[in-house]
């Protein structure tokens, strides 16, 4: 993906050591889990696009354009929307969109043309809360425990 991406690898955070545990175990064991965990994540995506918030809940800084059009911000189109998705990779999974203006959305910044330059607002609407932590906590406990 050449957009932006959310990538779970294996650090110290909960989740991490879940996909690690899952590495251990076989992974490929676990690939319903890590598609229902992707799917999760990209619903949580378009979840925040339709209802106007980055990834924390906190409200989305309304574009220029979304204002003049009386819509709303990244969505006009549905091509960033529909860009979101997910893919299996190791021991975890890996969400992101392959638009590359996706990044420039998601960590703000300069852009334009010479002569027509501006910032951005960052809008993240890809991240992981505590609650979603829990929530694919949650799944990855659950499909270990069947396994035993």
């Amino acid at each position: 993906m050449t957009g932006v991406v959310l990538q779970a690898g294996f650090d110290s955070s909960a989740i991490t050591r879940h996909l690690a545990m899952l590495a251990i175990m076989d992974a490929g064991r676990y690939d319903g889990t890590r598609r229902e965990i992707g799917e999760y994540m990209v619903g949580e995506i378009q979840d925040a696009l339709d209802g106007q918030k980055l990834y924390d809940g906190s409200p989305m800084p309304q574009s220029k354009a979304a204002r003049l059009r009386k819509g709303k911000t990244l969505i006009a189109k549905h091509h960033l929307y529909d860009s979101y998705v997910y893919q299996l990779v190791g021991g975890g999974v890996e969400i992101g969109s392959d638009k590359i203006y996706a990044a420039i959305h998601h960590f703000g910044g300069e852009t334009g043309r010479t002569g027509h330059r501006f910032t951005l607002p960052a809008r993240p609407v890809m991240g992981i809360t505590d609650a979603v932590e829990m929530r694919i906590g949650d799944l990855l406990i659950a499909d270990i425990e069947a396994a035993q």
